[in-house]
């Protein structure tokens, strides 16, 4: 009984102890405000239901990159960052940051008042995508790639704040 009780005191002081030895840890995992301040920052106001934006990526990064907004007809946000060069978006050999093609019309389909299509895709428009990449290249708006095994869209995560958007890197 003795042994029972010492053994069990023992694993609880342990157990607090570690506990409190990784909470600093756990808790500096949160981005400093000084990184949160110099986050990509995004204005949405005017972004409405069914409609999508693209700007530019507001970090120094090794390469130019372009920020997709998709407000979905539910009102859900969705971000994600493409890779660009002059003015086209970089299209992905199966895995984003390998790429084949220049695309120079991408984005999500578009119906006959000008927002996107409920239940579309995101796509690169372009009449000349060889018919192969075509099949491949659609993304559901939450990113999901239609075609396996393309890479799903690369999305960092975003905050909102009142009428900004801010990027998680």
């Amino acid at each position: 009984m003795r042994k029972t009780a010492l053994l069990t005191i023992t694993l609880l002081m342990f157990m607090t102890g570690i506990s409190f030895a990784v909470s600093p840890l756990i808790l500096s995992m949160e981005p400093s405000a000084k990184a949160k301040s110099e986050r990509s920052r995004h204005n949405i106001s005017s972004l409405q239901r069914g409609q999508f934006l693209f700007e530019n990526f507001e970090r120094a990064t090794p390469w130019k990159q372009s920020v997709l907004i998709i407000r979905d007809w539910d009102g859900t946000v969705y971000s994600y960052l493409v890779p660009m060069k002059a003015n086209r978006i970089l299209m992905p050999d199966m895995h984003w940051g390998r790429t084949v093609y220049d695309c120079l019309d991408f984005g999500p389909e578009i119906d006959f008042s000008g927002r996107i299509k409920a239940s579309g895709v995101i796509k690169c428009h372009d009449p000349n995508v060889p018919d192969w990449w075509r099949d491949h290249w659609q993304w559901s708006y939450n990113g999901k790639t239609i075609r396996p095994p393309m890479d799903n869209m690369y999305s960092p995560g975003h905050e909102i704040q009142g009428e900004y958007l801010s990027i998680n890197l």
